[in-house]
């Protein structure tokens, strides 16, 4: 009897220490995969930040260029940039900008093409061809 009992304290003196070692192996891996999580997560935030931008830039684009749409074709001329605000209204604090850019395809037709550029991301682009109806 005496002989188990020396036994097991031997065993448990041998073993002695090894649950602190796991803990710390545990937490050390926990540690790595919290801070990788919140890097996931920072840049998800910064990415839907910057889908925002863009999808408001994208109804700037799309508004101004149905008022293009709506000029009279012989009338429609390039505009320099100039800032715009989210419902695309000129101003001077605007984080957008916006352009007008005029090319001549053809003796009767024009291609119409409105830039909007934003902070942080490429510029949106759309482009109409607007027919003058002249014969």
């Amino acid at each position: 009897m005496k002989t188990r009992q020396r036994h097991e304290r031997s065993t448990l003196r041998h073993d002695a220490g090894f649950g602190l070692v796991s803990v710390m192996v545990a937490i050390v891996l926990l540690s790595v995969g919290v801070l990788s999580l919140s890097q996931v997560l920072t840049q998800s935030v910064s990415m839907q930040t910057i889908i925002a931008g863009r999808t408001t830039a994208l109804d700037v684009a799309r508004s101004y260029m149905e008022e293009v749409k709506g000029l009279d074709p012989l009338l429609v001329a390039a505009t320099p940039e100039v800032r715009v605000n989210e419902r695309g209204d000129v101003d001077a604090n605007g984080m957008f900008t916006r352009e007008l850019l005029i090319t001549t395809v053809s003796l009767h037709l024009v291609e119409a093409t409105v830039i909007v550029t934003l902070p942080r991301s490429n510029p949106i682009r759309l482009v109409t061809w607007i027919y003058d109806g002249v014969y």
